[in-house]
């Protein structure tokens, strides 16, 4: 079975995107509105102009913002405890209205509609992402996420035993 699946078996062809315009908040919003009916979706594409793939927003682009603009914010150091929510909320709005183009993610990992089962596993396997996106001619027609890459494989394995 494994050999006989392919990526666009896989996929899902509603996938978030967003402006390359937009701001770190936009791409929050639009994660979370995506993760309401997928909940194992962890990536926003950035799309330039006539819909072409400027890179991704991730999860953990997103923890890495936060990390860098809120948890070493030298003020949440000093504040006293009734204070650390309002000081925190402050450092978060300024980390989500900063440009995408600072947490870009711009090497997308890239699948052809037609690849195998393993052709999937090795590139996650090799570019360490829960996601790849799917391509042909330059247009994105897909995501794969590593939750759907699992069900099949492990399917599979559980037939073995």
């Amino acid at each position: 079975m494994l050999f006989r699946k392919r990526a666009w078996d896989l996929m899902h062809e509603d996938f978030a995107t967003i402006d390359e315009g937009a701001s770190l908040a936009e791409a929050v919003r639009v994660l979370r509105e995506s993760q309401a009916k997928t909940p194992e979706n962890n990536v926003v594409l950035v799309l330039g102009p006539g819909g072409a793939l400027k890179g991704a927003i991730s999860v953990w682009n997103i923890l890495a913002a936060l990390d860098e603009s809120v948890l070493r914010d030298p003020s949440l150091k000093i504040v006293r405890e009734s204070d650390f929510d309002k000081t925190f909320a402050r450092a978060s709005a300024v980390c989500a209205h900063t440009a995408l183009e600072e947490h870009l993610e711009p090497d997308v990992p890239r699948l052809k509609p037609g690849d195998s089962l393993p052709v999937v596993l090795e590139l996650f396997l090799r570019k360490r992402r829960g996601w790849a996106v799917v391509e042909e001619n330059g247009k994105v027609l897909g995501v794969v996420l590593v939750a759907d890459l699992y069900r099949e494989v492990s399917a599979d394995m559980v037939k073995a035993f």
